[in-house]
């Protein structure tokens, strides 16, 4: 019996997805002392039931897209300047990158956007960060998996539409950027979930919401 307990819990950890993927030269997270380029979320935010959003935030139909990727821009750069000394790469620079796809696991893909091959971004400053961390698609809404959106098996499952929320979910992916030698050192998906309590939602929350999904992404690195 212990045997055949053994054998189905093998069986789980092999059929179980992989969200992460490092290069063979990743050793480990940056240390204090080096610096960080954050690039701008640009086209890689995504709102999704954005109605939703406008109602609860009061914030008008036609800036809710530019107001909460400037907040979410905002979050993400204070938050990573805890523990890195921090710089913004702009969205004109984010624009010259290059659409990839990247591979996480048998099933598992992302989109992705990197920098030319052979170039060191510089950021806002002019300076040379030692790297990037970019978000390739930073996606808002409410009771979202991160396997509907990016495990090919299931691109063709219809999201049902709630008229209210159990969690407002954050889905990530993101990749650190090695910015001397122009290689992708980890990339990943991170998923952030936060309770909704009767319906309730503000500005406070959204960046609590925002600060965990920060979180996420750094344990992943």
């Amino acid at each position: 019996m212990f045997l055949i307990f053994i054998f189905i819990f093998a069986m789980l950890i092999s059929c179980s997805q992989n969200f992460t993927n490092s290069h063979k030269f990743y050793n480990e997270p940056p240390n204090k002392s080096e610096s960080i380029g954050i690039v701008e979320l640009s086209d890689g935010f995504i709102l999704t039931r954005a109605a939703w959003f406008v109602e609860k935030l009061n914030i008008h139909n036609d800036s809710i897209y530019s107001k909460l990727e400037t907040l979410t821009d905002s979050v993400i750069f204070d938050e990573i300047q805890k523990k890195w000394n921090s710089s913004v790469i702009s969205k004109k620079d984010r624009e010259t990158f290059a659409k990839e796809t990247l591979r996480m696991d048998k099933t598992i893909f992302i989109k992705a956007r990197l920098p030319e091959q052979g170039i060191a971004v510089l950021d806002n400053r002019g300076g040379t960060p030692d790297y990037l961390f970019i978000i390739h698609e930073y996606t808002v809404g409410g009771d979202l998996e991160a396997e509907n959106f990016y495990d090919y098996t299931k691109a063709n499952l219809e999201i049902s539409q709630k008229k209210k929320f159990n969690d407002l979910s954050i889905i990530a992916t993101f990749t650190l950027w090695d910015n001397k030698r122009q290689i992708p050192l980890r990339s990943g998906v991170a998923t952030a979930q936060m309770p909704i309590k009767n319906d309730y939602f503000n500005r406070d929350l959204f960046i609590k919401a925002t600060k965990a999904a920060v979180a996420e992404c750094l344990k992943k690195i």
